[in-house]
């Protein structure tokens, strides 16, 4: 086992086993939260990966007990409010790096356990094949206090129904709906999910050479032609817009005071105290 990433502090490791590359977020004690910091190692981490012609299939993963629980909407007092210049970054950093695990020569298989939420949604919608352990949960928690989705690619994936529930909604899908409604392949027990994509990667390892790469620039042409590229470009200039002009509210002032674990206490109550979801 080879390790493409070698520095202890990295948050995006990447490690080769024989045509397999294994990318971790690393951020578990966070439930690998997102960061502009780990979008930019995980863009130059596939970067490395797509010139790489050893490599032919890729998995994408987390640290400890979840795949990733979106971005990281901690507040910190004592930095001043992000500008649209910031939300602008921000947002470039995150579509960059969606577009990345998309456009990657090497068809990229997620591995999900425990949160798949918000962005780590969709990161995981981005890949080509994803698996999940039947803890797994999955939904757009941004939807709760005033955002939306950052994965356009739901907009092709889901009837329009359960789209438009999902962001209209704010609702989780345990990893039994979130397969019935084909945003992941398959549901696998918690103690057989390493071995389960193990067996579908190495599987796929056997095709001809050159089988993996062309099919998956195919099927992203397909998608391309049915606007894929277009709703990419418009979901990125409409969560900038969003968080650019969007007015504080009461979850935004709980997490200011109290820290954004209060403020998700908060949130949580509410919701359930109605119970539609």
């Amino acid at each position: 086992m080879t390790q493409i990433t070698t520095s202890n502090a990295a948050l995006v490791r990447c490690e080769t086993n024989d045509t397999v590359a294994t990318v971790t977020i690393h951020r578990g004690e966070k439930l690998n939260a997102l960061t502009n910091d780990i979008m930019r190692e995980l863009a130059a981490a596939l970067d490395r990966i797509a010139v790489d012609e050893s490599i032919r299939v890729v998995v994408l993963t987390g640290e400890g007990r979840a795949f990733s629980a979106g971005f990281d909407v901690s507040i910190d007092p004592t930095k001043p409010h992000p500008t649209p210049a910031d939300w602008a970054e921000h947002f470039r950093l995150g579509y960059t790096g969606l577009q990345r695990v998309w456009s990657l020569p090497q068809p990229v298989v997620a591995k999900v356990r425990g949160a798949c939420l918000g962005g780590g949604f969709a990161l995981c919608l981005a890949c080509d094949l994803a698996y999940a352990s039947e803890d797994a949960f999955f939904g757009e928690p941004e939807v709760k206090f005033g955002g939306s989705t950052m994965a356009p690619i739901l907009a092709l994936a889901l009837p329009p129904r359960q789209y438009r529930e999902l962001i209209l909604t704010g609702r989780f899908l345990d990893a039994k709906r979130a397969e019935a409604w084909g945003l992941i392949n398959e549901v696998v027990s918690a103690d057989g999910l390493d071995a389960r994509v193990d067996q579908v990667v190495r599987h796929m390892c056997l095709l001809p050479p050159g089988t993996l790469a062309k099919n998956k620039a195919l099927v992203n042409r397909f998608y391309e032609a049915m606007g894929h590229k277009t709703i990419h470009e418009i979901a990125q200039d409409r969560s900038v817009i969003g968080l650019s002009t969007a007015a504080e509210n009461e979850f935004t002032q709980i997490s200011k005071e109290s820290g954004v674990s209060a403020a998700l206490k908060w949130q949580k109550k509410r919701f359930a105290d109605v119970g539609a979801f």
